[in-house]
């Protein structure tokens, strides 16, 4: 792994932690309630804390170079690459992963966009225009790029439109974010819609709007988008911007798992384990979907099947596997596998 890449591949028993959504979770009885994508899930050093050598250097100027020489139909390449992994990948580990081999291995000048942005979500940095652009520049980003985004945007390109979506959200220039996301949205660009619902969720240079961010979240679920279901279930399961309604919370949440969303299997698990959205409650089900979604590296999941390898609650008692699972929950910042590294004096 390229050491421009400042995060962590946290592994358990071989599987590589495709680290994804967590939220706030109930500490006793595992019930869901929170839809965050990113909440410093894994380690990620901040951008001043790396060791840059010449061939690091050499890298950033390979991208600097790839900017200016770029025709239209590279560029077009390079946001097209980019768009795929953004539909196709709905766990953060994931994406950094293929964001950074795009700037590895093909010098895309935008990258550094998703990368940077995916870094600050993740460790809720994302009001902090600072950081955002102190990660842009550890990965290389020439801000001259902007300009070819422009220009493809201004040809209606609509992948160029959402990066530059992004791009302006980052660095809170909102009114740019949210025409440039409108306008990717009207053409049904997925990401797009998704983004542009947090901007009226969270009153983003407008006033909020719940009904106006809940339509664009369902559009882009309907376009087969991951995240935007996850975002739409949780606001199903807690009344906002729509009547509650745990059997649309739940059938979201499955549409979501099919496509390995990691954060909508957790919370599937906890609606078998509960008997609730819909769902008969099964305990051997809902321990095996947490096993999938720890698995997958959610830090809640893990918490939960080390608290039950503890308690023997629906697993033989474990105690080494408890504090394994434990242990790689801690790491990722869960304040009750801290707790209960602590108590068991690890």
């Amino acid at each position: 792994m390229n050491k421009n890449l400042l995060y962590t591949l946290m592994s358990f028993t071989g599987i590589l932690l495709m680290v994804i959504a967590s939220g706030a979770f109930d500490s006793n009885n595992d019930t869901y309630y929170d839809d965050t994508e990113s909440a410093g899930l894994y380690e990620i050093g901040e951008p001043g804390e790396q060791q840059v050598d010449e061939s690091e250097i050499a890298a950033v100027e390979d991208v600097e170079v790839a900017v200016n020489t770029a025709t239209d139909e590279q560029n077009i390449e390079w946001v097209d690459q980019l768009a795929v992994i953004d539909a196709q990948y709905p766990n953060d580990m994931e994406r950094l992963e293929k964001y950074q081999g795009l700037l590895d291995d093909n010098k895309n000048p935008f990258a550094p966009i998703l990368l940077a942005s995916t870094i600050v979500n993740v460790k809720n940095q994302s009001r902090d225009v600072d950081i955002f652009e102190e990660w842009l520049a550890s990965f290389g980003f020439d801000v001259s790029s902007i300009d070819s985004l422009e220009t493809l945007a201004n040809n209606q390109n609509v992948n160029a439109m959402f990066l530059l979506g992004v791009y302006y959200y980052q660095v809170q220039r909102y009114d740019q974010s949210r025409s440039w996301l409108e306008q990717a949205s009207d053409q049904e660009h997925a990401g797009a819609m998704n983004q542009l619902a947090w901007v009226y969720r969270e009153g983003l240079g407008v006033d909020t709007d719940l009904d106006y961010a809940v339509t664009w979240h369902r559009h882009s679920a309907e376009a087969n988008y991951p995240r935007a279901m996850t975002n739409l279930a949780y606001l199903y399961s807690i009344g906002e911007g729509v009547e509650k309604d745990l059997d649309t919370s739940a059938m979201w949440y499955k549409r979501a798992a099919e496509l390995n969303s990691a954060s909508a299997i957790y919370a599937i698990a906890t609606y078998s384990l509960n008997g609730t959205g819909g769902m008969e409650k099964d305990e051997q089900q809902g321990v095996s979907l947490l096993m999938q979604s720890a698995q997958l590296g959610h830090k809640r999941a893990m918490y939960a099947i080390g608290k039950r390898y503890e308690n023997g609650d629906g697993l033989d008692v474990n105690m080494e596997e408890a504090i394994n699972w434990y242990s790689e929950s801690a790491k990722l910042g869960e304040s009750d596998a801290i707790q209960a590294m602590s108590r068991l004096n690890y």
